[in-house]
């Protein structure tokens, strides 16, 4: 396996956590998403009626480009959360569905017909979440972009919802989606491995390197990673490891949060615990009040 810096990766063009830019590399292709479809929808397709259209979009700074694909008349918009809470998921994916089918009308040079008398169809929106964090979740829970309105919506007037189910995919969860997904259960041991060989190893990128050389030998998306295993190395390279490790810390502690907020202690004694700074758990605690 070719581990060396691949040149056509940049700072800017990968996410804080190696694992959520993998996500997107193994299932960014065609017969994977189709795999991905039948196990969240029940429905078969075949590669060929799968089009990949994720894109990239900046939020606050940081880079989003979560899966997206049409198929069969729907865009399907799959996303992925590795720590908690995710209360804001809903907010996001709107602003990137927008995008999205900016994204498809040019595609197809159709910008004039929806201004037009003849109504203009779209693909059908679907999203779906997966979570992989540290914080003990749920099977599945339903999440609300009504949660994130600061006032009821008003019957009499126009109004918008949008929901996102919320997949747990760590050991022991969803099992029945596992099923239906190969893939998405190899991922999901994938990430598992990782998060143990980060415990064993100080060098981050060392832990990464052994965790996907770990994968190859024990028929865990070997293929995939004979084939990308160094393009995800590269990937890393392009972080600081103490930075890494830092990063992966803070979101452990993060979910550690979550879960004292949601069992009723205070915000003095959450930050005393787990080391995060008292604004930080005073907006967590926000986020989750909604």
């Amino acid at each position: 396996m070719d581990i060396a810096s691949n040149g056509e990766f940049d700072n800017v063009s990968v996410n804080r956590q190696i694992k959520d830019g993998v996500f997107r590399i193994l299932f960014d292709d065609p017969e994977k998403a189709a795999e991905l479809y039948y196990a969240l929808s029940g429905e078969k397709c075949t590669p060929d009626e799968i089009l990949i259209i994720t894109i990239t979009t900046t939020i606050s700074g940081e880079l989003k480009n979560d899966l997206a694909f049409v198929v069969r008349g729907k865009v399907m918009v799959v996303g992925e959360h590795m720590s908690s809470p995710y209360e804001n998921m809903p907010v996001r994916l709107l602003m990137y569905i927008g995008l999205l089918y900016e994204k498809w009308i040019k595609m197809k040079g159709e910008e004039k017909f929806i201004y037009g008398s003849t109504l203009y169809k779209i693909p059908t929106p679907a999203f779906v979440v997966f979570y992989n964090g540290t914080a003990k979740r749920p099977e599945k829970e339903i999440l609300r972009l009504s949660s994130a309105f600061e006032n009821p919506m008003d019957n009499e007037l126009g109004q918008l919802e949008l929901e996102v189910p919320v997949y747990n995919i760590n050991k022991g969860m969803n099992e029945e989606l596992f099923s239906k997904s190969p893939h998405l259960r190899q991922y999901a041991e994938f990430i598992a491995k990782l998060r143990e060989f980060i415990k064993m190893y100080d060098d981050y990128s060392q832990a990464v390197e052994k965790a996907v050389s770990h994968c190859i030998n024990n028929d865990v998306l070997a293929e995939f990673l004979k084939e990308e295993g160094g393009r995800i190395v590269s990937i890393l390279s392009t972080y600081d490891p103490e930075v890494a490790k830092r990063v992966y810390a803070e979101e452990l502690m993060e979910g550690i949060a979550a879960e004292m907020l949601r069992e009723g202690d205070s915000a003095d004694k959450v930050a005393r615990i787990t080391k995060l700074h008292l604004d930080v758990v005073k907006d967590l605690q926000s986020q989750m009040a909604g």
